[in-house]
């Protein structure tokens, strides 16, 4: 972008002959040409110029008062120049070209300025690196002949600013003055352009620009056609910032209104740029609305965006509309990187989980290889004859010491057949009938563990809508669904038992995380069952914590609802993520159920 001269270090000159003596006509419009020009270079659009560095001579009694006015901005200029003429230009018998002054006339061109006097003066007494001189008058194509005048050539190569000029007419031509206009044809179509600017032109307007569409403005009129003639890319020299800017459609309208009451008060008269974006004259980039996130709340910020977006949209200019892109590419690169550590954190968490699993076959295969040696041990024994018998002695011996029968030692010992003692049964038994018990305990614990593996799934039923992944058929611990959300302000979603079998746990497990580096801003969430609140918690100082859910419930809930919100949503801290990792309903493991 070419960049405008440093005011502090450039000067102009602007001299303007509006009263004449006989038999030259007076040129009133010459007077508002000098006023236009002055606000224009002092202006903040283009050269902003101190009002002493403008020096500005409406009918100068002499030529040495020219000249010399000339020569002090001539060398005190440093960055750039830009001299000014506007009045009757005389050609002397040789064609050489005067700046009339007040009392000039054909004959008496000692009283005008010689223009090779002027042109010396710029082109080798001013060490500025961009010089411009405008000459509104009849004959002024003349001053392209000369050594500041001529085309390219070694000079130009690689040079970036240098010098230029623009003239109201051919050198053949008379420059005009229309009757009843403010402004004299070519400085009337130039102050325009300037303060106008130029439709789909640069963001500043260089000096080819500005005479390619004053060419065409003076050609649709039907008027004198200006010339031009630059040096050491003094084409290129910066005049004004482009100020053209389309009719506001209906989106910029009704932006620009939702604006002015969001700004805060004073906030129309801060700065001109602030002021004009408030009246509708531009369409405000999405950095002025991050700036009103300490006066608006976060969902006032996101219709403000919305209604910036679509404005951008139908913006007339496509530098507008390529802006609008430029920014949706910012906000989608943040969310790529927010969403690629947040895919990274899942991918972590599904590695953990995928080893917990394999530790969970591990112990249900060792488990299920204690169970089978159990039931071979089983088999080998003698079988249920034996345990019968021994059950069957054992009461009848109580029932014999009961009936008063001795407590010697023959009594204690039952008799068998011819009295003789009975024989006890083998001390292998009663370790049989012991490995019997644990075998039968150890099927009770599993067979109670199994049925309790029987969960019921929790489905979303409505509310903000998350993604899922995973499959719920097989409710397996790690099995179950996990459901996704990436939320800018607050989210609160309700889900739904599958089955209506008697539960009274909740388990599962929920991770809340914040973008790296917004580990200052604050989530709160919550699970509740039925309306009542079951768990809550809050994330600050960190970027993410992770909560094993395995809650009492005093009945079977008909809905389940997880909400969480946040104070973020501006700048890089967008959004923050919530995953809900295999929600379910489960019954409690009872060992002994009653």
């Amino acid at each position: 972008m070419t960049t405008l001269p440093d005011p502090a270090a450039s000067r102009a000159v602007l001299v303007g002959v509006d009263t004449y003596t006989r038999p030259l006509e007076p040129l009133p419009a010459v007077a508002a040409n000098l006023v236009g020009f002055r606000e224009v270079l002092t202006g903040p659009d283009s050269w902003h110029l101190p009002p002493e560095h403008c020096t500005v001579l409406r009918n100068p009694g002499s030529a040495t008062q020219v000249l010399d006015a000339v020569h002090a901005a001539a060398t005190e200029a440093t960055d750039a120049l830009f001299v000014y003429f506007a009045g009757h230009g005389l050609l002397s018998p040789a064609g050489d070209l005067y700046l009339a002054l007040p009392d000039s006339t054909q004959g008496r061109l000692f009283r005008a300025v010689d223009y090779d006097q002027l042109r010396f003066l710029v082109a080798e007494e001013c060490s500025a690196l961009s010089r411009v001189v405008v000459l509104d008058c009849c004959y002024s194509g003349r001053a392209l002949h000369g050594y500041m005048g001529t085309g390219s050539g070694p000079a130009d190569d690689g040079a970036i600013d240098g010098t230029y000029v623009l003239t109201a007419s051919a050198e053949t031509k008379r420059a005009m003055a229309p009757r009843g206009e403010r402004h004299t044809a070519f400085s009337g179509a130039l102050l325009k352009t300037l303060t106008e600017g130029v439709p789909h032109g640069p963001e500043v307007l260089d000096t080819e620009s500005v005479h390619r569409h004053v060419w065409k403005e003076l050609r649709a009129r039907n008027r004198p056609l200006p010339q031009q003639r630059a040096r050491n890319g003094g084409h290129r020299i910066a005049l004004a910032r482009n100020r053209w800017n389309p009719a506001p459609g209906p989106e910029a309208k009704k932006y620009a209104a939702a604006l002015r009451r969001a700004a805060p008060e004073g906030a129309r008269t801060a700065d001109t740029d602030t002021a004009r974006l408030l009246r509708g004259e531009g369409i405000a980039p999405r950095a002025f609305v991050d700036s009103l996130a300490d006066h608006r709340s976060e969902a006032e910020l996101g219709r403000l965006h919305t209604l910036r977006r679509a404005a951008q949209r139908a913006a007339a200019d496509p530098a507008t509309r390529l802006l609008y892109w430029q920014e949706e590419v910012e906000v989608l690169t943040r969310r790529l990187a927010h969403a690629g550590d947040y895919s990274r954190g899942i991918e972590d968490e599904l590695t953990q989980a995928k080893r917990r699993v394999e530790l969970l076959d591990v112990e249900i295969g060792v488990l299920r290889r204690q169970v089978r040696t159990l039931l071979e041990e089983k088999e080998r024994q003698t079988g249920s004859e034996d345990l019968v018998d021994a059950a069957v002695s054992a009461p009848e011996a109580v029932r014999g010491r009961g009936a008063g029968q001795a407590k010697t030692p023959a009594s204690r010992a039952p008799s068998g057949p011819g009295g003789a003692p009975a024989a006890r049964p083998p001390a292998s038994v009663a370790a049989r009938t012991s490995r019997v018990l644990a075998v039968l305990a150890v099927l009770y614990v599993v067979t109670a563990w199994a049925l309790t593996l029987d969960t019921v799934a929790l489905t979303y039923a409505s509310g903000r809508k998350p993604a899922s992944t995973g499959s719920a058929p097989d409710l397996g611990y790690g099995d179950g669904p996990r459901y996704v959300w990436d939320t800018e302000t607050d989210l609160e979603s309700t889900f739904r038992p599958e089955e209506d079998d008697a539960v009274d746990r909740l388990e599962g497990g929920l991770t809340v995380s914040v973008p790296g580096g917004c580990a200052d801003r604050t989530v709160e969430w919550e699970i509740s069952a039925d309306g009542r609140r079951l768990v809550h918690g809050s994330l600050t100082g960190e970027v993410e914590h992770t909560v094993a859910l395995d809650l009492p419930l005093d009945r079977s809930p008909e809905r389940v609802t997880v909400a969480a919100s946040w104070d973020g949503g501006t700048g890089s801290c967008e959004s923050f993520g919530v995953v809900w990792e295999d929600p379910r309903l489960a019954d409690d493991f009872d060992l002994v159920p009653w």
